[in-house]
């Protein structure tokens, strides 16, 4: 022992007041440590930790053309296109096993068909007719008739689509009735279409129209085709399928995109995508959708 420690212990027991206050001291602390341990609250970790941003409704996904972005959580297929496996050619994109497609309607004109047919072309969605943003009136398209017949004869496969404005689902069933009517005696392969799109006037009708309304909408269209022996389906874009559509109440009938790039990039499943306004083909002189069917209807 050093001196410090020799006087340090003839201190204390000369003053053994001093010696039970040392003790008393550490007696407490660890009564304190021993009560903190076991009985005080202790901040426990969640069970489960949310992810940031997400929640039952949303989902976080990786868009490849903005980027990382939220869209709604449906219960339905998503896409298992491969991206990688998209090639563009004399400005035409290809998919593996994927037809080639247009629509058209009375804008196009006159067509030669014979010629669209030599192009390669597989398929045809044709405008029955369409109903007035401003009274609400349905129109046949004036081209329809020699549209289907001049398609059906070149041996193109046809889908029939109607531009829906309705506003109950009443008109969305007129409008299916509509192209029941404009349809018989022809062959119709491909999906017949409900097609609302809003419209850029201060006197639509449609104005204000939520995506509630106009998703019963499409369900009453499509259950009307369906009932009658055809293949139903819905035509959108992007924003329309993330923030305007309820996709799951729409499930059950095909879907048509509208997604103007040279690769689709929406996550849930479709069955054609329309990926130019711009096309250019032998037999039609104005500018044409082009498109591309991922299912092939012809079986």
């Amino acid at each position: 022992m050093n001196k410090l420690q020799i006087k340090l212990a003839k201190y204390f027991q000369n003053n053994n007041i001093y010696k039970i206050l040392v003790i008393s001291l550490f007696a407490v602390f660890i009564i304190l440590g021993l009560y903190f341990s076991l009985f005080a609250p202790v901040e426990k970790e969640p069970a489960m930790q949310a992810i940031e941003g997400y929640d039952e409704d949303v989902l976080i996904i990786d868009d490849i053309y903005v980027g990382q972005r939220d869209i709604p959580k449906f219960d339905i297929e998503v896409s298992k296109l491969d991206p990688q496996l998209f090639e563009v050619k004399d400005s035409q994109v290809y998919y593996p096993d994927a037809k080639f497609g247009i629509d058209v309607s009375e804008h196009q004109g006159e067509i030669d068909w014979e010629k669209v047919k030599e192009s390669g072309i597989d398929f045809v969605m044709i405008r029955s007719g369409f109903r007035g943003y401003s009274r609400g009136r349905i129109n046949p398209d004036s081209c329809f008739e020699e549209n289907i017949k001049g398609a059906t004869n070149a041996g193109l496969k046809v889908g029939v689509y109607f531009f829906s404005q309705a506003l109950t689902t009443a008109e969305a069933e007129e409008e299916a009735a509509q192209v029941l009517e404009s349809i018989r005696g022809y062959d119709i392969t491909y999906p017949i279409v409900f097609d609302w799109e809003p419209v850029d006037a201060e006197n639509a009708r449609t104005n204000g129209a939520d995506g509630e309304l106009i998703t019963d909408c499409a369900a009453a269209f499509c259950k009307k085709i369906t009932k009658a022996g055809y293949q139903a389906g819905v035509y959108f874009n992007k924003s329309q399928a993330y923030e305007f559509y309820n996709l799951e109440k729409l499930a059950q009938y095909d879907f048509w995109l509208a997604e103007y790039q040279l690769v689709p990039s929406l996550y849930y499943d479709f069955d054609m995508w329309q990926y130019s306004c711009e096309g250019r083909l032998n037999g039609i002189e104005t500018n044409v959708d082009v498109n591309i069917s991922f299912k092939d209807y012809s079986k």
